[in-house]
């Protein structure tokens, strides 16, 4: 390792970038960038669907249809949070790291007597969507009426244990794009030949291939990033990612500037990409953008003096980040004004009115279910 490339954190930030897909979106399925990508942060939805629509050359085109078709759909995945996921890899993820996350809630679920009542809540969950796919707030209501809920929290960790054990997901997207309806995983994503199984992997050491496709993908679509890093987002003990990296053969290590080692896809590195003025350029990033959230650290990014501002009060709920350089360098949000649409800057330094010219275009071009 001691040849390995040094990376400032510019290089790191513009690497970033490119392997995320932002600098030059690709002619892609939205499937596809989801797959990319190994999952999304779509804990507010309609943020994914600009982080997909943005690593898209045709934006929004066809986003409907991916969800509405059954090839990507939304779930609880990892880290006890929404994503995004393809479809065809939704039993071998959940078969992975469902058990984990039901380990983690396993006193909640106790408490709320969840257990006692899962069976019939899939019974009578499965029977409300016989018929096809439904609002959230039918199966919510079906459960109400079989007398099922009753504490505060039931009804979440219900609907959260069904989607562990992958029999129910969410699936089309309501008419306004704003929520997704509720169905059921064997009518909606049916299993196909070769499905994975969670056996040993192609690296050895017990790791099931599943593991290690998503975390090539995700290696290849954040890069360059820690096994840390790696491990925080997969929500798998560092050991069993360390193992996943090692049975790579399409990544490279890199260093950053505390010597700290990292791994990315070849191609993200060399001189043309440093150079790339389009890779320098502004971005305007959605609420809970992989390019922020998914990291556990964010300092090459980030300054640690501006954390707080893209996170007030440390509540979880990450605002929409400007992105210039490589680095975040403030938030936006969104103003209606008597003509449309417009923007709102919040810098954490004053922009240049160039850059703030760059980010007016970049406000026009995000893409809008």
């Amino acid at each position: 390792m001691s040849g390995a490339e040094f990376l400032t954190d510019r290089e790191i930030g513009l690497a970033r970038l490119t392997a995320h897909g932002l600098v030059r979106p690709a002619a892609v399925a939205p499937e596809d960038v989801v797959r990319a990508l190994g999952a999304v942060q779509a804990q507010d939805l309609p943020g994914a669907l600009v982080s997909v629509g943005l690593r898209r050359a045709a934006g929004a085109d066809g986003l409907r249809a991916a969800f509405d078709r059954g090839r990507v759909v939304r779930t609880w995945s990892m880290r006890g949070t929404l994503h995004l996921v393809p479809a065809e890899d939704l039993r071998a993820w959940l078969a992975v790291l469902g058990p984990r996350t039901v380990s983690s809630v396993a006193a909640r679920r106790r408490d709320l007597g969840v257990d006692d009542r899962l069976a019939a809540a899939r019974e009578t969950a499965l029977s409300v969507l016989r018929h096809g796919p439904r609002p959230r707030g039918t199966v919510l209501a079906a459960w109400e009426e079989a007398g099922l809920l009753g504490l505060p929290g039931r009804a979440y960790h219900l609907l959260f244990a069904l989607h562990l054990e992958a029999t129910l997901c969410l699936g089309p997207l309501s008419a306004d794009g704003r929520d997704q309806l509720v169905v059921p995983v064997a009518d909606w994503v049916p299993a196909g030949p070769g499905a994975d199984e969670p056996g040993p992997g192609p690296g050895g050491d017990g790791v099931p291939p599943v593991v290690v496709r998503w975390i090539g993908r995700y290696v290849r679509s954040h890069g360059p990033v820690s096994v840390a890093d790696a491990a925080r987002w997969s929500a798998l003990p560092r050991s069993v990612v360390a193992a996943a990296v090692a049975a790579l053969d399409d990544v490279v290590a890199v260093r950053d500037r505390s010597g700290r080692e990292l791994w990315c896809a070849p191609e993200v590195l060399g001189e043309r990409v440093r150079r790339d003025r389009r890779a320098a350029g502004v971005y305007l990033l959605p609420p809970f953008d992989e390019y922020v959230l998914g990291y556990g650290d964010r300092s090459h990014v980030l300054a640690a003096e501006h954390s707080a501002r893209i996170v007030p009060g440390g509540n979880g709920v990450f605002k929409p980040t400007v992105v210039a350089g490589g680095r975040v360098v403030g938030t936006w949000a969104r103003a209606r004004r008597a003509g449309g649409q417009q923007l709102v800057l919040d810098p954490f330094e004053a922009f240049s009115p160039a850059r703030t010219r760059a980010a007016e275009r970049a406000f026009a071009r995000l893409p809008a279910l």
